[in-house]
This record gives C-alpha cells, structure tokens and sequence, in this order.
C-alpha cells in the first residue's frame, strides 16, 4: 500500500489537512450528539400514557357568577356536572379530578416510608373520585380502587389521619422492593400525613422530571370558585365531536362560568410541539454539518488535484493506470477524514459529558457514534471519488510541459 508516501506527502500540505480533520472532528462530535438527543426525544413521543388518550376530553369549569362563590353551592354543581355529562349518549365515563394527562403542570410531593430518614422519592399526586380509574381506561391490578365514603370523608381529612392512595406500579416496585405494597404506609417527606396503599394500578405515564411514572391518587374533589373544577371524560367514539354537545348541556345546567373543552390528543399534540420543533431543527443541523463537510472535502480534494496535475501525469507516465491514481487520493482522503473521526468521537463524548452534567441530555452511546463515524467514512469518500476521478483523466504527456 501507499500509505508512507501518502503520509508524507500530507505533511506537506499540513494547513489543508487540518481544515479538513477539524471539518470531520467538529461535525462527528456535534452530529452525534445530535443523533443521541434525537433518539431519545423520539423515545419519548413513541411513549404512551397508558391511559384511552384517544378518547378522552378536558373540561375546566371556572365560575364568574356571585351565586357560585359558596362551597356547598359548589359542590352541587360538581355533582350536577357529573350527572349531566354521564346522561350524555356516547359517553362511558366521568371524573372529578385535578389530573390533567399531558398537561403542562402537574403536582409534585416526596414521600418516604414512615419513620425513615432516606432520600425522599418523588412521585406526583393527585386527587380524583372513583370513576378515576373506568375514564383513564386503566386497572387497579392489586388491592383496590376508592369508596364513595373515602370520597366524600377525603376532603375532611386532618393531618392526624391516614389517607387512602392508589398508587402506580414503578413507585411501589421503588418504595417496597418486597412486593409487598399493598396494606403498607407512606408519609409525606415532613411527616406531615400518613398514607395508607389501598391499591396499585399498572400503567401511568404523564411527563414530569423524575416522577414521570410515578404517582399517588388520592380521593377527593377538585372544587373552588377561584380555581374552578376539572373533568375527564371518556367517550366511545371521536371526543372532539362530542365537545359541542358537552359544552350545551353543561351550559344548560349554569351559565355563571366559563367553560373550556380540550381533548386529550390535543393536549398530547400541544405538550410535544417543542420536541417535534427540536427533532426537526436537529436534523436541520446536521443535514447543513454534513453539507458543509462534503463541500469542504469536494473543495479541498479539487484543489489538490489541480495542483498535483504534474505529479500524476508523471506518475501515468511511469505506469500507473487511472485506478492507481483513483485509489491514491480515496486512501489520502481516507486517511485524513480517519484522524478527524478519531479526534471527533474524544470531542463527541467531552461534548456530551459537559451536556449531561450541566445541562441536560441522553448519555451518548457507542452505537451512536460508529454509526456517526461510518456514515462520515461514506460521505469523505463519496465527496473525494468524483476530484479523484477528474484527476485520473490527467493525461501523461502533461509531465512534459513546462506550465
């Protein structure tokens, strides 16, 4: 092989191989950092909630009438609302609650086993009556799900007392390793209040930091002039033609409020803008990396040929045929995109050691950066064949000419 020669050569044309090395170092590190977080954004919108999203509707209920401005009042009016909304046909169920699945906030708490000094878990809390469970499309897998009692006792409740809670599978596994979760207690990081595991449900997912798949629901109600009442509705068939009709009766029944009607792919679809903004200008990234690289190799590679036009004549005229000369600047250019992928993939992982400590980011993985490194190997000799294949046309008689 050539490689001695080549190299030595190389040395002689230090500032085009160091454009070129910083080309391929500085694009193989950010295209692979890229790459990682692309992956792990679209992991994340592949993730289902667990719950009927498809068939699923938010209604807020924020009153403005004076009449409204009472508890009791209130709270006739939650049960109003549920018994207008149930009637409704095409509706299979409905709950009071304050989850908002793939709403923008959320409820967040630390929990630990009572009288332990741990580290705290995270976990999100929210309280719901016991059609919960029926209008997320969901199963309480162990133990059970609330009582009417437990309801309407929850909102009474003092810190002295144990509350009821259901809670996800993934916080159960985390709290008691035993399996054992059923019957057993929690309280809040302060000890402030008991809570007592009724039941386990098996699948939750609403994105919120840590506590992503973790959550407590406990029963109560989600009731108040100033902050309104909120609904899930699970309906049989597309919720976004059921909305006018929810949006009459509801109405019909008291007009002293506002009303706002989502459903929950909306809601989904709007929580995801972001990511999908993200992946796209991603790609735009690297698409314009890779674009620039090529052009800086094409360049370059050109511009060595025409200056070498001599020395490849004489080389044809010494013998070399045209597959010679075509290998001499593939394996050059082969050579020098090598040492950038080398620097690139030690700047790929510096970059994403600094991201992942100081900001945030998915831990780059080998896969990743082979398949960053294999892909820049392709396009530097795609970007060189068509320079080299110009320069294999240099005919011999050119080593006779003096200009």
């Amino acid at each position: 092989m050539e490689f001695g020669p080549i190299f030595r050569s190389l040395l002689r044309n230090r500032a085009r191989v160091v454009v070129i090395v910083a080309e391929v170092a500085l694009t193989l590190a950010i295209v692979a950092n890229c790459m990682s977080l692309i992956l792990d954004t679209r992991a994340q919108l592949a993730r289902e909630s667990g719950f009927d999203d498809d068939h699923m509707v938010l209604v807020r209920s924020n009153p403005f009438a004076e009449s409204l401005n009472e508890e009791e009042v209130l709270n006739q009016l939650v049960d109003s609302d549920l018994r207008t909304l149930r009637a409704l046909p095409g509706v299979r169920a409905v709950s009071n609650t304050s989850l908002e699945p793939w709403g923008q906030g959320g409820s967040i708490t630390s929990v630990r086993l009572p009288g332990t000094r741990g580290e705290p878990l995270r976990a999100q809390f929210y309280s719901a009556d016991p059609s919960i469970f029926d209008t997320l499309g969901i199963r309480v897998v162990q133990g059970r799900g609330f009582t009417r009692e437990e309801l309407e006792h929850g909102a009474d409740a003092g810190p002295t007392e144990t509350l009821p809670v259901v809670i996800s599978k993934t916080l159960a596994d985390v709290a008691f390793p035993d399996g054992k979760a059923v019957g057993r207690e929690l309280a809040f990081a302060d000890e402030s209040q008991r809570l007592l595991v009724v039941g386990l449900i098996d699948r939750f997912y609403k994105p919120l930091g840590a506590a992503a798949d973790r959550v407590m629901l406990t029963p109560g109600r989600t009731v108040g002039f100033d902050y309104g009442s909120s609904y899930l509705v699970r309906t049989e068939g597309d919720p976004g033609a059921m909305i006018p009709r929810m949006e009459k009766a509801l109405l019909g029944a008291e007009k002293g409020r506002f009303l706002r009607l989502r459903t929950v792919p909306e809601m989904r679809e709007e929580f995801h803008g972001r990511d999908r903004l993200l992946v796209a200008s991603l790609n735009g990234v690297m698409a314009l990396l890779v674009l620039v690289t090529s052009l800086g190799i094409v360049g370059l590679t050109s511009f060595s040929v025409a200056e070498r036009r001599r020395q490849i004549g004489t080389r044809r005229a010494l013998g070399a045929d045209k597959g010679d000369i075509v290998r001499h600047f593939l394996l050059e250019n082969w050579m020098v995109t090598s040492l950038g992928v080398v620097l690139g993939a030690a700047l790929a992982y510096a970059l994403n050691f600094g991201m992942v400590t100081w900001v945030s980011g998915a831990r780059l993985s080998v896969p990743v950066v082979a398949v960053g490194a294999l892909g820049l190997w392709l396009i530097g000799i795609a970007s060189a064949l068509g320079p080299a294949l110009r320069g294999a046309q240099v005919p011999p008689a050119i080593a006779t000419r003096n200009v």
